[in-house]
């Protein structure tokens, strides 16, 4: 990793959102239609928050079916150092068992 790859993976986690969807992904692997109700944003929004951390490397996508999940990446040469950094932040007020209690989880698979 030189300094430039370095800048751009910093930057792109750098953003409050951004920070708030790896830390969902430090937990379990989701979709942006899981993402919507989680963040209340739309598709559009999140795709580009998503394109911008995939850009980076710091997550990957697996297709299922018309699905795209997300998951960290755990192979990035940062993922020790992000992994430290999610876990000094608060656990999200919305949680993927919240959107359970209220009807609200999609399922995607």
């Amino acid at each position: 990793m030189d300094y430039k790859q370095m800048e751009q993976s910093l930057k792109a986690a750098s953003d409050e959102t951004r920070m708030l969807i790896l830390k969902y992904l430090s937990k379990e692997a989701l979709c942006i239609c899981e993402f919507t109700e989680l963040l209340d944003m739309s598709q559009p929004a999140i795709s580009q928050h998503m394109r911008k951390l995939k850009q980076a490397g710091w997550i990957c996508e697996e297709k299922r079916g018309r699905w795209t999940i997300w998951s960290l990446n755990e192979k990035h040469e940062l993922f020790e150092v992000l992994s430290s950094l999610l876990a000094m932040l608060p656990e999200p007020e919305r949680t993927v068992e919240s959107l359970i209690a209220e009807g609200k989880k999609v399922n995607c698979n």
